[in-house]
């Protein structure tokens, strides 16, 4: 169930949409001067579950992409040339080098 990314994006929907109808409980408990102490508590469990999921799914995306270019540099080495780098000496600034009036 770790690397299964839809489980966790379909959590992360649900619990979101329970973390609004909880939100929307509490703003209308508010209006009507209750008590909300106990929603409170349950809408940071709620953000707190919301935020493990989106990791989860996050994390699992990155692998699956990470993945995926890894076969593409494979499927086309050629493609796979580096970029041509700058030398150090180009970020050389020293007091040397610089003009002075």
């Amino acid at each position: 169930m770790k690397n299964n990314e839809k489980f966790w994006k379909i959590a992360e929907i649900v619990l979101g949409v329970i973390g609004a109808a909880l939100l929307v409980t509490i703003l209308v408990l508010r209006l009507l001067n209750r008590d909300v102490t106990a929603f409170a508590y349950a809408i940071v469990g709620v953000v707190i579950l919301f935020l493990i999921c989106d990791e989860f799914a996050r994390s699992i995306r990155r692998r699956r992409e990470k993945e995926e270019a890894d076969r593409e540099r494979a499927a086309h080495p050629e493609e796979n040339v580096p970029e041509p780098t700058l030398p150090p000496e180009a970020f050389d600034f020293s007091e040397k080098a610089e003009k002075q009036p």
